[in-house]
């Protein structure tokens, strides 16, 4: 399974998921491949949701708006 989503993809490194593959889109952005079934991405994604990581992707995200 492959996302571009850099936070989806540290979220999957640190629950011990193995990087397959990736790719280099432009500068600064990549797509990154995860040897995953479809139902256990499915469940990392729910997990996702409520982790301490995807509450600091949010504010990240909301402090470089600040920038724009």
């Amino acid at each position: 399974m492959k996302t571009t989503d850099i936070w989806f993809a540290s979220f999957l490194k640190m629950n011990g998921f193995k990087l397959k593959d990736y790719v280099i889109l432009s500068r600064g952005k990549g797509r990154y491949e995860f040897d995953i079934t479809e139902i256990e991405w499915k469940n990392q994604k729910l997990k996702f949701v409520d982790s301490e990581i995807s509450e600091l992707k949010i504010i990240f995200d909301q402090l470089k708006d600040l920038l724009y």
